[in-house]
């Protein structure tokens, strides 16, 4: 069979592959779609909520879901998908030329498709191309025969290329003045001069292109943006790909182009010299000599629109750091798929000038681990033996290997994919279970149970509860004993010391020593009964743990019921402070109590908890008045110093006289208040025994219910059962119309999420 006709065979299997790969950008853009509905369902919340604290929870719900990672990796998988596409739907194999400048890449693209300088610019001593070059053998075509589409550039392009090269040379110049197209003419380029170093050829270089484009921005600029231009004439098509007419540059007949800055390729139609078939040659521009990026942007255009490469080089000994250079980076750009399947080394034989090295070169290339398809030594120039002995062997070579070829990039394309399909399901495993929230369905007889359950827990809990204060009604309540014996231990302090009290009588020239020392002690009392009077913080705190742990058990059902018809349902706490469950239950239970029979011992027992309060003030502030009448004037009891105060002394004669009389306080209230410290204790022990009279005792009779219509006492597991039931109807009526939105808007979220997991289980396969 022929080149050409296996060739046709090629293009006619690979359009299968693209029409599968369609199919799967399809389902990825399906996929796009259905995820980008889950971003829009946190301000759907906001429109369909009128309750506010629902319309926040479920804001903040569907807020947090962020499909933005998982959807840059399905676009970015997509795109690659897209140029599987384009690769598989071409009509033609492509092929790139790779190289650096001046190596014989244009010489060798004239000898294949018969070209000569007008096409393709071929010099040896300047840099010749100027535009990316893409050929097409068209066998139907005349011999001799050429026509180009020069398809330009857009102005932003050339915004982006100007500024890049601006960049490399001294960023400061673009700080809060960017480039706009129509100001690139006006460039100041002697400011940019003064900022090169002398030898820095990162500097260097860009400031070379950038002069290229700034002092002949007139002649090209009204090109950006063009239609494409299809040229028939060799010396027009001249003028848009190449940079000169090849002269020295001291030859007057020289000429320069530049509109080839404003060309972003051009595609060039001509008959080969040997009839290979459908085959494109496409020439990157040679590396390292026309701007900044050319590396990155030879890579994109093997990977995007080659389907094989020509490494075109013409050596001067064997290979060099260049040269392994430019073999690494296409290696490590393609290192999943296999070089040595569709890279074809062009050895250029340069007559006189490299005939020694050459094979060597060949050779070396071959054995020191490259991994290329075939290298081989030939003259670029010779028309004749470029398709004989290099071209027709490596169309025979690729079109063996072309199934491998394309195999290695679907195989990269579906390795993507299982990546992308993994993740996406661990971001569907990641989404919140939402279910939407029923009030009704067994609901009433759940409570019930509920309720009969939480009794029989309460009472034994509370039980517990009567026996363990029992045990500790007749022993000191620690909270307290702690608190006055910290007060107790810090008398001294509280008498004002003996330089505060010298300063108070020298800066108040009518004060006597024993007025200095009757304010002393109307200073000090104050002091220790405002320590004292504090207690009650620490027993209010008591208070509220102590009640807490009677209806802590009772308090967790209720929020369980809540929890269930309100999702946002929140502790009541405040702060990080022990919640007062004893209160919320008193509010939220108050209206289902409302004075009915049943419930009536479950309500006085909650009043009496509720009104329920220990204070020490009462017990503590007589007793504590009582001994301070050593220091109070207006007790009858009160003795004066028998001691004239000095007036040059006299803070530190007051100051010893009140804590003298200080230490005897101390000591006497540390006695009189022991029977003080076993007061909280004893009333926490009774309290709890009320309350659990209360709750574990029905007084009234009940015969409604009886079989034999005999009386006999209410069982209080049936009252807290029905108490239970009441309570959860009661939040379902309040819940039902307030949840009616959210329903909705959890139906529609797990409609979605059920599409996108059917989804990805159809496609990840």
């Amino acid at each position: 069979m022929a080149i050409r006709d296996e060739i046709d065979t090629i293009l006619e299997n690979r359009k299968k592959k693209a029409d599968n790969l369609k199919k799967k950008k399809e389902d990825l853009t399906s996929l796009l779609s259905s995820l980008s509905a889950l971003d829009g369902l946190s301000k759907k919340a906001v429109d369909m909520i009128s309750d506010e604290s629902l319309r926040e929870e479920y804001k903040a719900i569907f807020g947090k879901i962020d499909t933005q990672s998982i959807r840059g990796e399905i676009k970015r998988l997509r795109e690659r998908i897209n140029r599987g596409i384009e690769r598989f739907g071409r009509d033609y194999i492509s092929i790139a030329t790779v190289g650096r400048a001046r190596q014989g890449k244009s010489r060798f693209l004239q000898a294949v498709g018969d070209l000569d300088n007008q096409i393709i610019p071929a010099y040896d001593t300047t840099d010749c191309t100027g535009a990316t070059s893409v050929i097409r053998n068209d066998s139907g075509m005349a011999e001799g025969l050429v026509s180009a589409m020069i398809t330009f550039r857009q102005k932003q392009d050339l915004v982006n290329i100007v500024s890049s090269y601006i960049e490399a040379i001294d960023p400061s110049y673009l700080r809060g003045n960017p480039i706009h197209f129509d100001d690139i003419g006006e460039i100041q380029l002697e400011k940019l001069s003064e900022k090169v170093e002398s030898g820095n050829v990162k500097q260097t270089i860009p400031l070379g292109h950038l002069k290229k484009i700034v002092e002949n921005f007139d002649e090209f600029c009204d090109l950006f943006g063009r239609a494409p231009l299809s040229l028939s004439e060799p010396e027009l098509i001249k003028q848009y790909v190449a940079q000169n007419n090849g002269k020295n540059s001291e030859d007057p007949d020289v000429e320069y182009y530049y509109k080839y800055l404003a060309v972003a390729r051009a595609d060039i139609t001509c008959r080969f010299f040997a009839d290979c078939g459908r085959i494109v040659l496409v020439d990157t521009v040679g590396l390292g000599d026309t701007k900044t990026g050319i590396e990155e942007a030879m890579l994109n255009t093997v990977d995007e629109e080659c389907d094989a490469a020509i490494v075109v080089t013409k050596p001067i000994s064997t290979p060099q750091d260049k040269d392994v250079d430019l073999y690494n980076l296409l290696r490590d750009r393609f290192a999943q798929r296999d070089m040595k399947k569709w890279l074809f080394y062009a050895v250029n034989l340069h007559k006189g000038n490299n005939d020694n090295v050459v094979f060597s070169f060949a050779n070396e290339i071959k054995t020191k681990q490259f991994d290329v398809c075939d290298c081989s030594v030939i003259d670029c120039s010779d028309k004749e033996a470029v398709n004989r002995d290099f071209m027709m062997p490596l169309l025979q070579k690729l079109v063996t290997n072309m199934n491998d070829i394309d195999q290695a990039f679907l195989d990269q394309i579906y390795s993507q994919w299982r990546k992308v399909m993994q993740k996406c399901g661990r971001f569907m495993e990641s989404l919140p279970q939402l279910t939407p929230i029923d009030p009704g369905q067994q609901a009433g007889l759940k409570a019930f149970q509920i309720g009969q359950n939480t009794y029989q827990r309460m009472t034994a809990e509370l039980k517990k509860k009567v026996l363990e204060w029992r045990e500790e009604k007749d022993r000191p309540n620690s909270s307290l004993w702690n608190r006055v014996q910290e007060i107790l231990n810090k008398m001294d302090n509280m008498a004002p010391s003996a330089q505060r009290l010298q300063r108070v009588i020298d800066t108040n020239g009518s004060m006597m020593p024993y007025g200095l020392w009757e304010a002393a002690l109307n200073y000090t009392r104050n002091e220790i009964t405002d320590q004292f009077n504090s207690i009650d913080d620490i027993m209010d705190k008591e208070t509220i743990t102590f009640k807490n742990s009677l209806v802590k058990t009772m308090y967790d059902a209720l929020r369980s019921i809540m929890a269930e018809n309100s999702e946002n349902e929140k502790q009541d706490t405040d702060g990080g402070k022990e919640p007062d469950m004893m209160k919320w239950l008193k509010n939220i239970t108050e209206e289902v109590f409302n004075d009915k029979p049943q419930y009536k011992q479950i309500y006085k027992a909650f009043q009496f908890l509720y009104q329920f309060e220990f204070n020490t003030r009462e017990h503590v502030i007589q007793e504590v008045r009582r001994q301070l009448y050593s220091i109070n004037p207006f007790a009858e009891s009160y003795t004066s110093p028998e001691y004239n105060f000095s007036n040059t002394n006299t803070g530190e004669e007051v100051h010893y006289y009140l804590t003298s009389r200080m230490a005897v306080i101390e000591d006497e209230l540390r006695h009189s208040l022991v029977n003080l410290y076993r007061t909280p204790n004893q009333t926490f022990y009774a309290a709890a025994e009320e309350f659990y009279d209360r709750i574990t005792f029905a007084i009234d009779i009940d015969t409604q219910h009886s079989e034999k219509n005999d009386e006999r006492f209410v069982g209080m597991d049936w009252v807290w059962g029905n108490f239970f039931m009441e309570f959860n109807t009661k939040v379902q009526e309040e819940n039902k119309e307030r949840y009616s939105a959210v329903n909705e808007l959890i139906t529609l979220y797990n409609g979605n999420l059920a599409l996108l997991n059917d989804m990805i289980a159809a496609i990840g396969r």
